[in-house]
């Protein structure tokens, strides 16, 4: 092999490791915030009570004590 052509598949495998560490911490960064308050960190009923100004919680929402039911 060339080493022109070894030098070239050199920088393209190169380029693509250096792709997908971004796209690998970008995920990484995602997963991080995504429980920062964002509104897949709220609960349906929640997000319900507050699109319509509801301030009830409903019996699932409650905090239980330890050994209870729902």
């Amino acid at each position: 092999m060339h080493p022109d052509i070894a030098y070239e598949l050199a920088k393209l495998r190169i380029a693509e490791d250096l792709r997908t560490a971004e796209r690998e911490r970008m995920i990484r960064r995602a997963a991080r915030t995504r429980n920062s308050g964002a509104i897949d960190a709220v609960g349906f009923r929640q997000r319900v009570a507050r699109l319509f100004g509801g301030s009830h919680q409903s019996d699932l929402d409650r905090a239980r004590p330890a050994g209870a039911q729902p």
